[in-house]
């Protein structure tokens, strides 16, 4: 029976997976936080009648992007111990199973990103329309 030679660069491979997977807990922890900034924001400025249903909106909007953060903030750990049994041990059968999770997850994230920017930039869009007008006199 022939030994199989470890594969060092499957191993840097997935090592590097998981170090990648790990520092998405940290953009969900800074992508908390700007979720947290719109409602400050949100509730700093009173809107008028008009735009109390925009106010809602927004509401609605961030809500479902808080539910989105939990819910990645429970599958990015998840992923992660499915991910240690294969590091350091790369007899351990490898499907396609890996790539689809890691693909998702990182989809998954990569959309929350983009849909959080877009928010950020209709709420200061939105903010800078009820916010009573500064004069600046230069003297």
């Amino acid at each position: 029976m022939k030994d199989l030679v470890p594969d060092n660069d499957l191993e840097i491979e997935l090592q590097e997976v998981y170090m990648q997977t790990t520092h998405w807990l940290q953009d969900i922890s800074f992508l908390e936080t700007e979720t947290h900034f719109f409602r400050n924001i949100l509730n700093r400025y009173q809107p008028s009648a008009a735009a109390a249903s925009r106010k809602e909106e927004f509401d609605k909007v961030i809500l479902a992007q808080d539910e989105r953060l939990a819910a990645l903030k429970t599958k990015i750990p998840q992923f992660l111990a499915f991910l240690e049994p294969f590091i350091g041990d790369l007899k351990k059968g490898m499907n396609l199973e890996f790539l689809d999770r890691y693909n998702a997850l990182q989809n998954e994230l990569e959309a929350l990103f983009n849909a959080l920017r877009a928010t950020k930039n209709e709420l200061f869009h939105y903010t800078e329309s009820i916010m009573p007008p500064i004069n600046l006199s230069l003297v």
